[in-house]
């Protein structure tokens, strides 16, 4: 009995020296690259330095060393190499065996270490909470949903955003809450579906779980994640149809967020004129909302928690089709204006609107062609891509205040 108590003892002491050791290095992390304008001139290159080679070496293709971290930044191999031990010691980089010989002693591979940190995202609908734990890789370790009768409650958020971070304080590098809404410097300014106005969320959950918090809303999520992959100066248009509607400009990974950061804000853009436009829920009549929403389309069974094999047999009935073209027939106005506007590469139609199947794309994309403005080119229309998990994009930007763009959240080479 003594012996294993005093087992007990000794596992119980390792696994606290293990976890303040955790926090004290999350706490370094943290503070090497917070901004802090007293001490940026001595810190702010270095920081830069360390986060272009933490770049480096999460996006080459090729295998990368500290000489080619040394060769693509023009830094000298001292200073190269004191980079990636910083890197190394803050929990962010491992070494990962040999190189290939180039002739000379061979050196030693890098890579990020994925599982070291974790990005707790929670994504928050009128009736349910989805939470996760996404690694630096973009993979999702963990995830929970959480059904909620009535009202959305703010304390509702923290507790699911605990529940799931419980036993990963060491980890847990940033967190994100998604929300619908108009949001603002972690503020929910207003979200119509969640009945809130004025909720400094992000605040309220960096003192519950001890980590950087940040708010961003379903549409700048969603391109986000679209824009995983983009390439420097690809712009792309993605709209989201759910209960509401709403859009989001990306250049290359970064969001076009405007001056007041409402740039998409086109649920309530009246482009319905004629006498068959209704009333939206805003009280004004011919917005785009009360056409094209997934409620609009569908009625009032569709809601944003619905899976998109339910959502599918909504959209089948021949009453909704109807209402499917007419929708289509309002979008395609103002995504003729909004192209003309900004020249997209690409328009994606994201949230709910894949399970409205090829039929709804298609009526689309020919509304959009029937009436083609001159001057301006022809754009591809596309569905969001499913096979990307919908935490991406708010991983994204939790990361976004500590880490800038250097990690993108894609799947090792």
């Amino acid at each position: 009995m003594q012996a294993q108590a005093s087992a007990t003892a000794g596992t119980t002491e390792e696994t606290m020296t293990v976890s303040t050791a955790g926090l004290q290095r999350k706490s370094d992390l943290l503070r090497r690259f917070a901004r802090n304008a007293q001490f940026e001139a001595q810190t702010g290159i270095r920081r830069e330095h360390l986060l272009k080679a933490l770049g480096l070496i999460a996006r080459e293709p090729a295998p990368v060393t500290r000489a080619v971290i040394a060769r693509l930044t023009g830094l000298t191999s001292a200073t190269a190499s004191s980079l990636v031990a910083e890197l190394i010691a803050l929990g962010l980089v491992v070494e990962t065996g040999r190189a290939e010989s180039t002739g000379g002693k061979r050196a030693t591979r890098l890579e990020i270490a994925r599982d070291a940190y974790l990005v707790v995202v929670a994504v928050v609908r009128t009736r349910a909470i989805d939470t996760a734990l996404v690694d630096l890789a973009g993979r999702t370790v963990a995830s929970r949903r959480l059904d909620v009768a009535g009202g959305m409650e703010v304390a509702t958020v923290v507790d699911a955003i605990r529940a799931l971070t419980e036993g990963f304080e060491p980890q847990v590098l940033a967190a994100c809450v998604q929300v619908p809404g108009v949001t603002a410097g972690g503020v929910v300014v207003e979200s119509v579906q969640l009945g809130w106005r004025g909720v400094p969320l992000a605040g309220i959950v960096e003192e519950a779980i001890g980590a950087p918090a940040s708010v961003v809303n379903d549409v700048d999520a969603e391109a986000l994640t679209e824009a995983v992959d983009a390439d420097d100066g690809a712009i792309r248009l993605v709209v989201h149809l759910g209960e509401g509607v709403g859009a989001a400009i990306t250049n290359g990974g970064t969001l076009m967020s405007g001056a007041t950061g409402r740039a998409g804000e086109i649920g309530h853009v009246r482009v319905i004129y004629e006498g068959e436009r209704t009333r939206c829920r805003c009280g004004l009549s011919g917005c785009l909302e009360s056409a094209t929403s997934m409620s609009a389309m569908l009625g009032d069974a569709y809601t944003d928690e619905l899976d998109d094999h339910d959502t599918s047999l909504l959209a089948s009935t021949a009453e909704a089709r109807e209402r499917m073209g007419f929708g289509a027939r309002a979008l395609a106005r103002a995504l003729r204006i909004s192209s003309a506007l900004l020249d997209p590469e690409e328009i994606v139609i994201a949230g709910a609107a894949p399970a409205l199947g090829p039929h709804f794309l298609g009526t689309l994309r020919d509304e959009y062609e029937m009436y083609p403005a001159k001057g301006t080119t022809p754009v591809p229309i596309r569905y969001g891509r499913p096979e990307l998990s919908e935490y991406l994009g708010p991983a994204r930007f939790a990361l976004a205040p500590v880490l800038g763009d250097a990690l993108p959240l894609t799947p090792a080479r």
